[in-house]
């Protein structure tokens, strides 16, 4: 039986990628919460950023499937697990930025970022890589 694809996902894979950082700040929220720490209001960023390095991670593995017959996709295939290893890198570095900002205000203030937007962009960033991934391998 194959599993029904939704714009190069499958559908529960779609449903994790959008209930892990929604997770992840959860329990990071309830946390801070209950142990008292500063940056209480800077959870969700922090997840959205691991949950999104998670997906650019999996951008390096090229596919099974794929035709090696078309030198377009594999240059494309190629190109899109570069780009995953340079997401995650400067994915890891926002988080590492975002978790200690969230209990620093001297940190905020050397480099000062938008916690929210800046994580935002990033995941929509790194679900435009993997969408981009899902038509190379279908192509």
């Amino acid at each position: 039986m194959m599993a029904m694809q939704s714009n190069g996902f499958e559908t529960t894979a779609r449903q994790l990628i959008v209930g892990l950082p929604l997770f992840m700040g959860a329990i990071e929220y309830i946390l801070r919460v209950a142990r008292k720490q500063p940056g209480r209001d800077d959870f969700f960023p922090i997840s959205l950023v691991a949950s999104s390095v998670s997906l650019n991670i999996a951008l390096t593995v090229l596919p099974g499937k794929f035709s090696w017959a078309s030198g377009k996709r594999i240059r494309r295939a190629t190109f899109i697990a570069n780009m995953g290893i340079f997401a995650s890198l400067i994915g890891l570095l926002l988080w590492i930025y975002l978790l200690v900002a969230s209990f620093s205000q001297d940190v905020r203030e050397i480099l000062p970022l938008h916690p929210l937007r800046d994580a935002l962009v990033y995941y929509v960033f790194s679900i435009g890589l993997n969408e981009s991934k899902a038509r190379t391998e279908i192509c």
